[in-house]
């Protein structure tokens, strides 16, 4: 090796710690960007020629360093159970936030909730037992019912509310998820063009990933790795994003709640039929709407028709104040209380407090007893007993109601604890491989800056060699 091959040589390994140095450099200032992968220099050792030649042969042992790239480093199976354990995680997150919003809508127990309207209006019926004649116990009664009714109400209207409210984030959620497909074949096509001319694509791969785990997050997405460093997202098993292009979703089903109605939302792709969820928050917003928040409705509505049919039933059974002009002997003349199909349009049908059935026996016998019976009515079993023609008792089934409720938020919350642990695991995992630890860059920092100096003064000493060299033929 000459003398000014081996300036060559140094200027190599000068180059070389210098690009390691900027390497290093970039990962330090992006050590708190999310979505960062940290980058590593790649560089081999050039060695001498290996050409053999007739009258000659190289004596170098070898021609110093040369550069081959810069690599993101990715752990890619740590990669895939992040972006599944993310997807997971978001639709549990989505099914305890549905869970806790119902749970709040009902707000038990507390004062002003349903189990207590209930037991204020069967205890005012036991106040007019004690005072068949006067009017202001019925006016209290009256009251409570009318309260109980909006109670009714007022639950199922939020009960709706909440259903629109998740319709809606459904659809802002999948157009949310069209926009970052089309972001990530955007991106796959800047990166393959990159990849394919020989330039860097890191920055542009760091982009794409992060959107690729939002996607997981919101739909259950999975990514398979492609050519020239692209990567294709699938959904359900189909693909969302193909290389550079991409398909859409929609939203299709109703758009309002109809008790009874067997039509509901689905995912579907825009051009050709229903889509398979893979998990997400989108997976747990048709969860809500087309199951949870359903169910919870038609139980509501079930135990208000329960209450109108039960107090209907027993007033039916009794005579009013304005049985007294009745011939004697005639029947029971006790008019429908409430009126309704069922939570969201229950309502109180009497106004006048003379025609309450409060007694069992035609006035002027006025006993009292039907009132007594009404009140009694708070104790019906969920299950009524063999040829009874009184319904489910609405008590009865509102607590049972509730303890489903709060056994079902619990385990929403178990579960989803446990699977934040697990993404938790997984996310330390992922980002022990691709994050930067600023530890290791600086002790890189150190190592290469020592390279730098120790290739400046390998050129220093060989120009020193060099300039004894010269002037020794002077």
């Amino acid at each position: 090796m000459s003398g000014f091959s081996s300036l060559g040589l140094g200027a190599r390994a000068l180059s070389a710690a210098q690009r390691a140095l900027d390497v290093t450099g970039q990962n330090i200032s992006n050590a708190n960007t999310a979505g960062y992968s940290r980058q590593r220099i790649e560089q081999v050792a050039a060695g001498g020629s290996v050409v053999p030649a007739m009258w000659s042969r190289s004596t170098s042992p070898a021609d110093g360093v040369v550069i081959t790239g810069i690599t993101r480093i990715r752990d890619e199976f740590a990669e895939a159970r992040a972006l599944s354990a993310q997807g997971d995680l978001s639709h549990l997150s989505t099914v305890k936030q549905t869970y806790g919003d119902i749970e709040t809508t009902f707000g038990e127990p507390s004062d002003t909730g349903l189990q207590e309207q209930l037991s204020a209006f069967w205890g005012s019926w036991h106040d007019i037992a004690i005072n068949p004649t006067e009017d202001a116990p019925r006016s209290q009664m009256l009251e409570q019912a009318s309260t109980l009714a909006s109670t009714f109400n007022g639950l199922s209207s939020r009960m709706n509310q909440q259903w629109l409210d998740s319709r809606e984030q459904l659809v802002a959620t999948v157009s949310d998820v069209n926009s970052m497909a089309a972001d990530v074949a955007r991106l796959n096509a800047a990166i393959r063009s990159a990849v394919t001319a020989g330039n860097p694509a890191n920055e542009l791969s760091d982009q794409r990933d992060v959107l690729v785990m939002k996607l997981g997050q919101a739909v259950g997405a999975t990514a398979t790795a492609g050519a020239d460093g692209v990567v294709n997202v699938n959904l359900g098993g189909s693909p969302l994003v193909t290389g550079d292009r991409t398909r859409a979703l929609q939203v299709a089903g109703p758009t309002n709640h109809t008790p009874g109605a067997t039509n509901e939302l689905a995912l579907q792709w825009a051009a050709d039929g229903s889509a398979a969820v893979g998990g997400g928050s989108v997976q747990g917003l048709l969860d809500a709407v087309n199951t949870t928040l359903p169910s919870y409705l038609t139980a509501l509505d079930g135990i208000a028709r329960s209450v109108m049919s039960a107090v209907n039933q027993q007033q039916a059974k009794g005579y009013d104040r304005t049985a007294a002009a009745a011939p004697p002997s005639s029947p029971p003349n006790g008019q429908a209380i409430f009126v309704g199909t069922g939570a969201g349009d229950m309502a109180v049908a009497i106004s006048n407090p003379q025609l309450v059935a409060a007694s069992a026996a035609q006035p002027p016998a006025y006993d009292g007893d039907n009132a007594s019976a009404m009140g009694l009515l708070a104790n019906l079993p969920m299950s009524p007993a063999t040829g009874s023609t009184m319904p489910p008792g609405p008590d009865a089934t509102y607590r049972n109601l509730m303890v489903q409720l709060g056994v079902q938020a619990q385990s929403a919350n178990r579960q989803t604890d446990l699977q934040t642990s697990v993404a938790g695991q997984l996310e330390d995992a992922r980002t022990a491989a691709s994050g930067v630890s600023l530890d290791e860059e600086m002790t890189n920092l150190v190592n290469f800056q020592h390279s730098y100096e120790a290739a400046a003064k390998f050129i220093t000493t060989i120009d020193s060699t060099l300039d004894t060299l010269i002037n020794m033929t002077r």
